[in-house]
């Protein structure tokens, strides 16, 4: 059946449970729960009429054993059992009876009865059933029926699972002292183990409830504003003064208790309001626990629902009894803090004619959590199971981790998951024994993992402010400066450290920020310096900073030696900077202003040009700033200039010498038998030849090849000038031509004989022709044959009558040697 049942639940979803023995509840005015695979669903066949105390037991399968009110039992059937009346429960009673399953047999249960505290005074009782009798409906064994165990208590009644078996817990009304009676398979130990708290509570009634993990205890007091927390030992039973809570809210009794599937909440219902209170027990403190008390449900307005009892079901929930109302209210997430909880006022509406009360069954705590312990973990780590293995058969777990697929469940009994995600998960145990299977809820908090990183080192602006900001879940902070704030801000030079201690890792790192100045320098005004010299432009930047020249240096300081615009840009973290100067270098006046003192060999002008700059002034000897002087004599000629680097006078000798005229001419080619007269034009000059003469003409030597190089110097200027001679006695023409000279002319102006001169059939290269009167004047003369004589004197016409000539000449059929020299009269007729 078990096994059977285990398939079953690995169908399930998770939000489903398996069949406990708490399936069954009956309470109130036959007011009845069946929690089914789909849900609580309510119940109307209970006989159970009772304001306060009652229990109900199933079996391992969820079926329905038997209900009590601790005074009658009912079966199965909703019949009395037959020896089922008389127990020593009373209707008054918070808790009234609780039924407890004997370790290792399926058919015997117990019945522990306490009565009203301060009324009949039958303390803590029990009454064995046996589920053989009565056809299998089971009866009380009449030989073992309100066996006494403690003689009086506060109507206060819990159980406990332990190794092998259960305690049962009492409290002594008025007193300090808890009774814990031990529940094995031998059966009960009438023998209780005695706890002096040294907390002795005025009051009696009201609710007890152990927490699932069988840790810790809670008890209320009717008349005390107060709860007492306990240490329960379920190795000995031992219940040991925790602390005391107190309510926040004014004055206030407590009614109903209950922890939370996950033992770190507490809840309280309020007798008088009806009001639901959430305490959180992680915080430590009693301070700290009562301030964390808040108000998660209250009755809806204008209904009877006031405070009750509370209760775990199997399905993980938490019950509240609404007393005088027709329905019971839930908590659907316990283990939550706060408003997240998620109170349902009106969860469970009971059928008609049912009302509900204060009570609600008390049940064996560890029905609703098998012992295992999970340590919360970090994502990236597995987490691990540890399950109190003492009577469990076999386990299903669940680890609420759809994402992981098959890995989400296991039947081993100390299993490890690896969880896909960080977070919240519910984990759910199904644990099974041989007299429950028992369904439980824990939450297990999968943490990120811590991270860090300031980033590198940076520079900013001085003025700015660098914000660290390391803030994530679940750590604290240390910072260098020993802050602990999530953030930090950084407005001067420093290297800064932070530690932040998480839950799953301890970082550390560090950061160094250093701040830059803004920027700023000034290359000064435009300026200007004399040539030769140099000029320092400083920009002094103190700040840190990359520098860029437009000359190309790196430098905050260049020397500049030449006109020129200069750009100084600069950029660091506060932003770039610029500034630029202009220089003008002033050129200084040079000494060399005019050439060297020169001779002008010939009879062109010298033109002089002065140096083109606008910074210097230029002044000629004659007053003059024209860029260009003219010389065209002798002439000592000065040039000044000056600007503001001063001044200089420079001066230049110029002597115009005279142009040398002579050319020899090109070279010639003659009759072997002839020669040329080399002749030379300045009279002044001169004259050294390469024959040795000096002479200013020279006749060529006949017959000979020879070039004739004459030295001319005209005062300073000297030239040279050459001729080559060449006899070629190819060159020589006949000897044919005749010469006539008229002995008579008339120059009347008749066109015929107007002219005295040379008349010859041949080349006439040579020719003087000199006429004179009768008294030896020389009135005429001529070179050029082709002249002759016109008969005119200084402009006037000459007398008639007779003159006398003399003529030289060469034609190109004489030799020089027999060169023609002739003299003569003619006679001059009008």
């Amino acid at each position: 059946m078990l096994r059977s049942t285990l398939v079953l639940l690995l169908c399930l979803p998770l939000s489903l449970t398996a069949q406990t023995p708490a399936d069954w509840w009956y309470f109130g005015n036959q007011a009845g729960i069946h929690f089914t695979t789909t849900g609580p669903v309510a119940e109307g066949s209970g006989q159970l009429n009772t304001q306060e105390g009652c229990a109900t037991i199933s079996d391992n399968a969820g079926d329905l054993l038997f209900y009590t009110d601790g005074i009658t039992v009912w079966d199965q059937t909703h019949a009395v059992m037959p020896n089922g009346t008389g127990l020593l429960g009373n209707p008054s009673s918070t808790h009234s009876g609780i039924i407890v399953p004997r370790p290792g047999n399926a058919t015997d249960y117990y019945v522990f009865t306490v009565d009203a505290a301060g009324q009949s005074g039958d303390g803590l009782n029990y009454s064995r059933v046996d589920m053989t009798l009565n056809s299998g409906n089971g009866d009380v064994v009449t030989t073992e029926k309100n066996v006494s165990l403690v003689a009086q208590t506060s109507e206060k009644v819990t159980a406990i699972g332990k190794p092998g078996g259960y305690w049962v817990v009492t409290h002594e009304a008025e007193t300090d002292k808890f009774d814990a009676i031990e529940v094995t398979s031998a059966g009960v130990n009438t023998t209780p183990v005695v706890s002096n708290t040294g907390i002795t509570t005025a009051g009696f009634g009201f609710g007890i409830k152990a927490s699932p993990d069988g840790q810790k205890i809670a008890a209320v007091y009717f008349s005390t504003d107060s709860i007492f927390l306990y240490d329960f030992d379920a190795s000995t039973g031992i219940v040991t003064f925790d602390k005391k809570i107190g309510s926040t809210m004014g004055s206030n009794i407590f009614y109903g208790l209950a922890f939370s599937p996950s033992n770190e909440l507490l809840y309280m219902q309020a007798y008088s309001i009806g009001d639901v209170r959430q305490f959180d027990l992680t915080l430590g403190t009693s301070a700290a626990i009562s301030a964390s008390e808040v108000v998660i449900g209250q009755p809806v307005t204008g209904s009877p629902g006031l405070g009750g009892q509370l209760q775990l079901g199997p399905d993980g929930k938490l019950y509240c009894a609404r007393r005088g109302g027709t329905w019971v209210s839930v908590i659907n997430d316990p283990n939550t803090l706060g408003a997240a909880c998620d109170w349902q006022d009106t969860a469970v509406v009971l059928t008609t004619g049912a009302t509900c009360w204060w009570g609600l069954p008390t049940f064996i705590q560890s029905f609703f959590s098998a012992s295992f312990q999970v340590g919360d973990a970090c994502f990236g780590d597995s987490t691990f199971f540890e399950l109190d293995t003492i009577g469990v058969d076999s386990v299903f777990w669940n680890f609420d981790d759809p994402g992981s697929g098959s890995e989400n469940t296991s039947d081993e009994f100390f299993p490890t998951h690896l969880y896909t995600d960080t977070g919240a998960y519910s984990v759910m145990l199904i644990a099974y024994s041989d007299t429950l299977v028992d369904t439980v809820y824990r939450n297990v908090f999968i943490y990120p993992r811590q991270t860090l990183e300031l980033g590198p080192d940076t520079i900013l602006c001085f003025g700015d402010t660098y914000h660290l900001d390391v803030a994530q879940p679940y750590a604290s902070y240390l910072w260098s400066d020993s802050s602990t704030s999530d953030t930090f801000a950084i407005w001067k030079d420093s290297t800064v450290y932070v530690t932040v201690y998480g839950v799953c890792d301890t970082l550390i790192d560090s950061i160094s920020v250093e701040f830059d100045t803004a920027i700023f320098f000034e290359l000064g005004l435009d300026t200007t310096f004399c040539e030769g010299n140099s000029l320092i432009v400083d920009a002094n930047i103190t700040v840190t900073a990359d520098i860029f020249w437009n000359t190309g240096d790196s430098i905050d300081s260049i020397t500049v030696f030449q006109s020129g615009f200069y750009e100084l840009n600069a950029i660091n973290t506060c932003g770039p900077f610029r500034d630029t100067i202009n220089v003008e270098v002033i050129p200084i006046v040079h000494a060399q202003l005019l050439p060297d003192d020169t001779i002008n060999c010939f009879d062109s002008e010298i033109v002089l040009v002065r140096p083109q700059n606008d910074s210097i002034t230029f002044m000629w000897s004659d007053s003059s700033d024209s860029k260009k002087y003219k010389v065209d004599t002798t002439e000592l000629v000065w040039l000044m200039a000056f600007n503001e680097c001063g001044s200089w006078q420079d001066t230049m000798n110029i002597i115009f010498n005279g142009e040398i005229q002579t050319e020899l001419g090109e070279d010639t080619t003659i009759c072997d038998e002839d020669s040329v007269l080399l002749v030379t034009n300045d009279s002044l000059a001169t004259f050294i030849w390469n024959t040795g003469d000096s002479k200013d003409t020279l006749w060529s030597d006949v017959g000979q090849d020879f070039n004739y190089i004459v030295t001319i110097t005209l005062r300073d200027c000297q030239a040279i000038e050459q001729r080559r001679i060449i006899p070629d006695p190819d060159s020589c023409p006949p000897v044919d031509c005749e010469l006539q000279i008229s002995n008579v002319f008339s120059p009347n102006g008749d066109g015929v004989n107007d002219k005295f001169k040379l008349i010859s059939d041949c080349e006439i290269y040579a020719y003087n022709l000199h006429i004179f009167n009768r008294w030896g004047q020389l009135i005429h003369s001529t070179a050029n044959p082709v002249f002759g004589w016109d008969g005119f004197i200084n402009g006037e016409q000459a007398a008639e009558g007779t003159y006398f000539y003399k003529l030289e000449y060469k034609d190109d059929v004489v030799i020089d040697i027999d060169r023609y020299s002739y003299q003569g009269s003619f006679t001059l007729k009008r």
